[in-house]
């Protein structure tokens, strides 16, 4: 358990303290106020209402809508139907949610889900009661996981426009809706009280909430004030394994007949959460005595803290840089990794044979012990005349030993060059074992402020006012750390989840409990990450309506606004780093991994400083049987969290407590020599982008009760226009290419000897001689650096017409048809740009080539080199969508409906990965730069089916009359629209995801969109008890097209979940109640994708080998909720 709770007094609960003192001291005046209460505002008709009452509003809503929208709505403070955002939202039709921190890493899940997919898209737009409403992040939006659902009042989702709604969602618009006083009929008090547990975290933590609500009738109006907060904890454990990327073999390189896949490592992981949660919510509200005006302010902070630590162990068996190798790339070198029945002539019997590799019928690997051969620690660079060691001739566990505070430390590994007795041993087998402990915090702030005036003059103008002030911040720290020592692995691929026994490696002196015993690692690597990120906006608009005394024509509506957006977002590079690597000038220092002074004179290393290791267990993940020891030595919390104390004993400039140096080559985040004077990042790792955007609508309404056709069918509906102008301007910067050196400029006649080897076509001259006379290309590439602002500007019409057909009181038919936008996610604005010359060989030096410049006796003289960077696009458009639904709603009871719903989408531009040429200029020079990043691409479509279902079955007997069920399915199918490619967080200025090239695998599919997926909600409402049991499913689904860590599409397997609640009224005014969620432990399996269609061969049929195994926690939640 990490902590139960935060030390001293949260800002939420001082508020919450003070909410609950101000407000509760106005309910005597209340009191006396107001005229005798009528048997409507009776006690008991304030008390908890339920479940049904809040579907009810819900169906309202919908039916009454201008638009196609479903609704979630709470009742009462504290029961919103699930204990996020997220996870109500996962309900609706056609939403589904993303359970991952980020989407490229699929080991990083989120306490709770993170993100929300509306109709297989991820460009949703986030609203706060209307207005705008994001997280200081590089996406656009808001995280969904940062607000308190106690908050809410309740969640529209809108699938389609109408020209009044502010544009920004080609999936949807989703509104949070906070309580407002003149929503209650007077005064509310009304809190929460529970308890939450999970069964992997095995910890308790509180949940708490309390709102307070009045309202007064005076001389000058009626006023009404609203305070509401809420605090939560929540510590969840996710656990689970992971196969990093499936290598290749080509036939016959293991005796297989067909393409083999050998999984690249391992890991095991056990990541522990706290998330703290911290949400307010004030309103004001005053009323004229004539009822003419209306003004409402409204202040909301959510604040949202995750703070977690990961304990994972594994191996990498071979190395491929998953950013950089195409997908598709086969191997042929057996010795990439080694066979178990290896020999070696100079290591007789080192190691016995084994068991050869086996294979599944696909070409998986399933069993064998996996080694490889291992440069050792320390080769080459000990001073054997300075370090006191001493061989112990004849020792078959023992190969030498390090005199450390009078106590013979032995070494790992004698693969050392020297004249030593044992010292010039051959280098042994294991593959490398990484013990890794990780730390990371992030705290996510959203402010918002709205004030709101409306103005009825006339009963039939209406004025409506609105400005809006959004202030966001996000923080993180994350660090990393591992030990490493060396380990023969057992991997066996038969069973339902891998299982790995850990061998002792061949001819290491591994010593005392082995893999257990810190003695046998060395540190080896560290890495840092840091975001400080802010963004505000101020927003006003001004809408006009006027009613009209037709039947046909209802009213006219026209509106403007304004919104100035600020963000700046800083994120670092993962910042790695060698601290005694076995491949390091630092190895000669790894075997003083115990620590404390030593041999070093003063001011050089002097060892590490003592206290930084412990044993911890991981164990009990997924099976018993996954892994053959549970025990290995980590990294303490205490230091591994403690950014000063890991700097003083790991970093290039460390200083510890004995007066010596630390034995790294880390230079801390802050400290790195790259980064702007005063602040920790470097230019290309800042995102500075500032949005203006002008909008005008008109609208007209049309129909109503007595506009009909057909003998009675009720016409309603709206037609408009919306027009919107965004202004963006990015600022950054510029690095050009590397400066020529004087190798690069050294011109001398070709040989006769070099002249003969050259091929029929190519000219006798040097790339140095054309070097010497490029001047320009000097010029240009000085590597310099330049400020860099771009502006860009768009104008779009969004026209939007939506008709409804009342076809009697039960039945109704609605069309919908507009053109939505979705504006670019933040980071892929992203103006910084680091640019490459390309290499000229001697090859390239023939006849033909167009970028040879010839001299005036007709031989080459100089060159026009070629220029690529790797950037965002604040030249990005908008991606559009035409966007047309067909919906047949039948409304049966006051909480009874059939609606089934079909939606077609077309796109234009929609943004992936591509190249485009910038004219860039340095010096005078001018030069066309092929640029990889995003693009507006070309159109596609999507198209789909909802059907939603809900009952309470009031006809059958006491007390089954209580019962009632929500069911719907959601069909989408993917017509054409490319996967995007890109990322939206980088620390090089590009916004390419990894493998980008031709060798690339096209998964075919949109991330985050599953073909299908049904909800199912039993419920039971009657009398004193209430209780929901609710079963989530969705198909599989693309999660990543390029995960950071595996390099391949990853997917999703199909996966349900089932949460159940249950409520029982002691009084009409206090409640108790249990809430269980993923009651089934449902487990979370990937695939990753090995084969599919590329650009090179798009005939390719996709296959998929295992990725992971994930495990979280089931919760429940007891509590008790009052209200009076």
């Amino acid at each position: 358990m990490l902590k139960t709770m935060k030390g001293g007094v949260s800002h939420a609960a001082l508020i919450l303290c003070a909410s609950l003192t101000a407000l509760g001291a106005m309910a005597p005046a209340y009191a006396q106020d107001t005229t005798e209460a009528s048997e409507d505002d009776a006690p008991t008709e304030v008390v908890v209402v339920g479940v049904r009452k809040a579907l009810q509003n819900a169906q309202t809503l919908k039916r009454n809508a201008d638009t196609v929208v479903d609704s979630i709505t709470a009742t009462d403070i504290g029961a919103f139907p699930d204990k996020s955002v997220a996870e109500a939202l996962q309900r609706v039709a056609g939403v589904a949610v993303t359970r991952f921190a980020a989407k490229n890493d699929v080991m990083r899940f989120s306490a709770e889900p993170s993100g929300v997919v509306v109709r297989g898209l991820a460009q949703v737009r986030s609203e706060f009661n209307g207005r705008d409403t994001f997280s200081a992040t590089s996406g656009y939006g808001l995280n969904w996981s940062d607000v308190s659902p106690e908050l809410m009042g309740g969640v529209d989702i809108y699938k389609n426009q109408t020209a009044e709604l502010i544009e920004g969602g080609i999936a949807g618009t989703i509104n949070l809706r906070t309580r407002l006083p003149f929503d209650q009929k007077g005064r509310l008090i009304s809190g929460t009280l529970e308890a939450n547990y999970g069964d992997l975290a095995k910890s308790t933590t509180p949940n708490v909430s309390a709102l307070i609500s009045n309202r007064w009738d005076t001389d000058l109006g009626e006023f009404g004030l609203l305070g509401n907060a809420t605090y939560s904890v929540v510590e969840t454990n996710s656990q689970g394994t992971t196969l990093p990327r499936m290598m290749p073999f080509v036939p016959g390189t293991y005796g297989n007949t067909e393409t083999v896949y050998i999984p690249s490592g391992f890991s095991i992981n056990d990541n522990l959460y706290e998330r703290t949660r911290e949400g307010v919510s004030f309103a004001a509200q005053w009323a004229s005595p004539d009822r003419t005006m209306l003004a409402t302010a409204q202040y909301n902070r959510s604040s949202y803290t995750n703070e977690w630590f990961e304990d994972s162990v594994g191996s990498t068996f071979y190395w491929v840089n998953p950013a950089t190798n195409t997908h598709t790339t086969p191997f042929t070198d057996p010795n990439l990794i080694t066979p178990t029945d290896l020999t070696d002539e100079n290591c007789a019997s080192c190691y016995v044979p084994g068991v050869p590799f086996t294979f599944r019928s696909d070409g998986l690997f399933q069993t064998g012990v996996i080694t490889t051969a291992s440069d050792g620690w320390g080769k080459g660079d000990i001073n054997w005349g300075t370090n006191p060691v001493s061989w112990l001739d004849g020792s078959t566990d023992q190969f030498g030993t390090h005199n450390q505070h009078g106590v013979d430390v032995p070494f790992i590994q004698p693969c050392i060059n020297s004249g030593v007795t044992h010292g010039n041993r051959n280098c042994e087998y294991g593959v490398g074992f990484v013990t890794s402990s990780r730390y990371s915090t992030e705290t996510r702030v959203v402010e918002d402020l709205g004030l709101n005036f409306v103005w009825n003059p006339t009963d039939k103008l209406r004025f409506n006012f609105d400005g809006q002030y959004v202030k966001a911040s996000t923080e993180n720290y994350d660090v990393s750390m591992g030990l490493k020592s060396f380990a023969n692995v057992n991997l066996d691929l038969t069973g339902e989840y891998p299982k790995i026994t850990l061998e002792d490696p061949t001819r290491y002196n591994l010593i005392g409990d082995g893999l257990a015993d810190p003695r046998n690692y060395s540190p080896e690597w560290i890495m840092d990450h840091v975001t400080d990120s802010k963004g505000t906006e101020k927003a006003f608009r001004a809408d006009v309506a006027y009613d009209m005394d037709s039947p046909w024509l209802d009213s006219v509506r026209a509106g403007v606004r304004y919104a100035d957006r600020e963000q700046q977002h800083q994120w670092s590079n993962y910042n790695w780093a060698n601290v005694a690597s076995i491949w390091s000038t630092n190895a000669a220092q790894s075997y003083f991994v115990d620590s404390g002074p030593s041999v070093g004179p003063a001011g050089a290393f002097q060892g590490y400083e003592p206290g930084y290791i412990e044993n911890r267990s991981i164990s009990g993940i997924l099976d018993d049987n996954l892994l053959s020891q549970s025990v290995f030595p980590f990294i303490t919390h205490d230091v591994i969290s403690n950014a000063s104390e890991l700097a003083k004993r790991f970093s290039i400039g460390g200083q510890t407590d004995e007066g010596g140096v630390a034995s790294s080559s880390w230079s801390p985040i802050c400290e790195r020599a790259a980064e702007i004077s005063g602040s920790c990042f470097t230019p290309s790792e800042i995102l500075d982008v500032s949005e203006k955007s002008k909008a005008a609508y008109v609208m007209l309404k049309f129909g109503g009760p007595d506009a009909t056709i057909f003998d009675g069918i009720g016409v309603s509906g709206n037609i408009g226009l919306r027009v919107v102008k965004t202004e963006v301007t990015s600022a950054g910067g510029i690095s050009f290419p590397t400066a020529f050196t004087t190798a690069d400029l050294n011109c001398e006649p070709m040989t006769p000897q070099q002249i003969a080897q050259l091929q029929p076509g190519q000219y006798a001259v040097t790339p140095q001689c054309l070097a010497v006379n490029s001047l320009d290309d000097q010029a240009f590439s000085d590597f310099g650096s330049a400020l860099s602002t771009v502006e860009s500007s768009t104008l779009k019409t969004l026209p939007s017409f939506n008709i409804k057909f009342d076809v009697n009181p039960k039945w109704v038919v609605r069309l919908a048809a507009s053109r939505a936008m979705s504006k670019p996610d933040i980071g892929l604005l992203r103006n910084y740009m680091a640019l490459g010359r390309g290499n000229l060989n001697q090859a390239d030096i023939r006849v033909g080539n167009p970028n040879i410049v010839l001299g005036t006796n007709g031989q080459p003289f100089s060159y026009n080199y070629s220029y690529t960077g790797s950037t965002g696009n604040p030249r990005l458009r908008p991606v559009m969508a035409d966007q047309f639904d067909i919906t047949v709603e039948h409304y049966f009871a006051a909480v009874g409906s059939f609606t089934a719903n079909l939606f077609y989408k077309e796109f234009k531009d929609y943004i992936q990965n591509g190249t485009f040429i910038v004219p860039i200029t340095n010096n005078g020079v001018t030069r066309d730069v092929r640029v990889t990043g995003p693009v507006n691409g070309d159109g596609a479509a999507l198209k789909g089916l909802e059907l939603a279902y809900q009952r309470y079955f009031d006809f059958l007997p006491a007390p089954f009359d209580g019962l009632g069920i929500q069911a719907n399915y959601t069909r989408i199918e993917n017509d054409g629209v490319a996967t995007q490619n890109i990322v939206i967080d980088t620390a090089d200025g590009g916004a390419t995801a990894g493998s980008a090239e031709t060798g690339s695998i096209n998964p075919g599919r949109l991330e985050g969109l599953s073909d299908d997926a049904y909800n199912v909600v039993l419920m039971y409402e009657k009398d004193r008890i209430g209780a929901r049991l609710a079963y989530n499913w969705r198909s599989e689904y693309l999660i990543s097209v390029n995960d950071c860590c595996i390099g391949l599409p990853v997917w999703n397997e199909a996966e349900g979940f089932l949460d159940a609640s249950f409520r029982y009224k002691l009084t009409d005014n206090i409640e108790l109640n249990v809430q269980g969620s993923n009651l089934l432990g449902t487990e979370t399996k990937f695939l990753q994708q090995v084969e599919g269609p590329t650009e090179a061969n798009p005939n390719t049929a996709a296959k998929f080998m295992p990725a992971g195994w994930y495990e979280n926690d089931r919760r429940i939640q007891v509590g008790i909720r009052l209200k009076y």
